[in-house]
Formats: structure tokens, C-alpha cells, sequence
């Protein structure tokens, strides 16, 4: 998966979806579904890249508008931008990319886990990602692609790459490992806040739970496929009762990306 890998100067956590095989024997074509952190620090060369090498005619962003005014990102003519933030401003403080603060962090530590099944279960929660897959799912490729991204690039971003992905057949499996490549990049940044909760004088289980806030655990991703596993029969009905994903967006979208 390393080739998926988007060479930016300072856009985080960017990736393609491309190339990723799914359970009937397609595969994801490169270029069209990107995900990173958030584009705040986003170069001029980054935006070039964007635009000449990705022709990139889409972004959603979905962070709250108090993250959006904190870091706003660098504007890309010619590009849409949607705004379509997965959590309320009252929501939002159960998620560690709110704040950075380390002694701030210990508290939100217990939370990862309900964090992700809250994105399946509340209902807001729930019609904001229905309504963030369906704006990449009936976008119009020929135009170029679609990168979403929230903050950090892990948790509501990772929740709505992992619908896309199920709607496109991949394994499980795949998606998960999709899913823990943000660790390859985060973890500098995690043994930051370790060793500065070490050097604050916290103990050192402490110190390992901060660090782990900004990895991606496979335990977080199990509580969002558990709460749907719980409450839907199957994925289709999840798309459908539970995201309110129109009938015929999906099999568009996977003629759409598909090869």
C-alpha cells in the first residue's frame, strides 16, 4: 500500500484510495478518492499538485466551523468546497483532534472507542456522513477527483473512507489496513506527547494512553463495525435506513471508480 502514498510538503496524512481491490474482483482507480489532515499548511506546491497532477474539483471538509475558523484551509481556485462537519460543536469536544493540549488529552482517552460508535448511532452524526458519502458517490469524476478530510485525517475522515470503501465491496480486512496506515505518520507525533507527559512527571501507562490518542487502533474501527453489526442486518440496510443513501447513488459510484 505504500504507493498510495500522496507526496505533499505539508499536507498530512494523504492518500489514495486507488488500487485497492474489492471482494468481486474490481479494483479502485488512482486519482479519483483522496484523504488527508487537514489542507491549513497545504504549500503553493501542494495546491499545484492538486490541481495539475489529481485535477482535483472537490473537497469536503468535516470539521466543525470552529475548526474550520481556527485553521482554515488554503483556498484552491476552481475547486468546491463543501462543508459538511460530522459533529455538532457540542459533539465535538469528545474528539481529541478539538485540542492538543496533552494534560487536555488524558480526559478524552476513554472516549475513542465510544467516539466511533457515536458516529453510527447518533442520528446527526449519522445523516452527516450519509450526506458526505453521497456527495462523493454522485460526484462527477470526469471533472477530476474528491479529497475529504477532517483534522487529523484518522476519525471522521477514516469513518467515511470505510463506508466508501464497504459500498465498494472491499474486505473488511482491507479497510482496516487502510485504516492503520495513518499510524506511519502520526506516530512521530504520538511519542511527542509520550515523552511530554514523561517529562510532565505522569506515569507511564499515562503517558502510553495520550500517545495511543493519536493512533489509529483496530479496537476503534471494531466499535463502529459493532454498533452497525447491532443495529443493522446487513450493510445494505446501514446504507440505507441508517445513511439515507439514494437508491442507484452506489452502483453509480462503483461504475464511477471501478475498473
Amino acid at each position: 500500500m505504500d504507493d498510495r502514498w500522496l507526496n505533499f510538503e505539508s499536507i498530512a496524512n494523504a492518500r489514495d484510495l486507488g488500487g485497492l481491490n474489492t471482494s468481486d474482483g474490481y479494483t479502485i482507480a488512482s486519482g479519483l478518492l483522496l484523504r488527508s489532515a487537514d489542507l491549513a499548511n497545504a504549500s503553493r506546491r501542494d495546491t499545484e499538485t492538486l490541481q495539475l497532477e489529481y485535477r482535483l474539483s472537490k473537497i469536503i471538509d468535516l470539521r466543525t466551523a470552529a475548526e474550520r475558523e481556527e485553521r482554515p484551509d488554503t483556498s484552491i481556485p476552481d475547486v468546491t468546497v463543501r462543508h459538511i462537519p460530522i459533529f455538532s460543536e457540542q459533539l465535538a469536544g469528545i474528539s481529541h483532534e478539538k485540542g492538543t493540549d496533552a494534560s487536555q488529552l488524558q480526559k478524552l482517552i476513554p472516549k475513542l472507542d465510544v467516539l466511533y460508535r457515536l458516529m453510527v448511532t447518533n442520528g446527526s452524526c449519522r445523516r452527516s456522513l450519509g450526506l458526505a458519502a453521497v456527495c462523493v458517490m454522485e460526484h462527477d469524476f470526469t471533472l477530476g477527483s474528491v479529497l475529504w478530510h477532517c483534522t487529523e485525517g484518522k476519525d471522521r475522515c477514516g469513518l467515511l473512507t470505510v463506508i466508501l470503501l464497504s459500498a465498494l465491496r472491499v474486505s473488511r480486512q482491507q479497510i482496516c489496513e487502510d485504516y492503520l496506515l495513518t499510524n506511519e505518520v502520526n506516530r512521530p507525533k504520538a511519542e511527542m506527547y509520550y515523552k511530554q507527559m514523561l517529562a510532565a512527571g505522569r506515569p507511564t501507562n499515562e503517558a502510553e494512553m495520550v500517545r495511543d490518542v493519536f493512533l489509529a487502533r483496530k479496537s476503534y474501527l471494531d466499535a463502529a463495525f459493532s454498533a452497525i453489526d447491532e443495529h443493522y442486518p446487513d450493510t445494505d440496510s446501514f446504507f440505507r435506513d441508517g445513511l439515507h443513501i439514494p437508491d442507484g447513488a452506489i452502483e453509480n459510484f462503483r461504475v464511477s471508480v471501478l475498473h
